[in-house]
């Protein structure tokens, strides 16, 4: 991968996994966690790995649900 394109896109990456988890369980954290799941399946079908891009230890779907509060 092109050095330029891979600084960008894991710029964006890192950009989408803070936001998702801001929103985490919100509109916000949906629309991140789509856009990182086509990235985590493009990386795929294309052998890129994940730890290249920054998603080989994170939990795409914890987007999908608001953190829990401690009691």
């Amino acid at each position: 991968m092109n050095n330029s394109y891979k600084i960008i896109l894991i710029a964006l990456i890192d950009l989408l996994k803070e936001q998702g988890l801001a929103g985490a369980g919100e509109v916000d954290g949906l629309n991140a966690y789509q856009a990182l799941l086509e990235v985590k399946a493009q990386a795929e079908a294309l052998d890129i790995p994940l730890d290249e891009i920054g998603l080989a230890d994170f939990d795409i779907h914890a987007l999908l649900n608001p953190p829990r509060q401690a009691a």
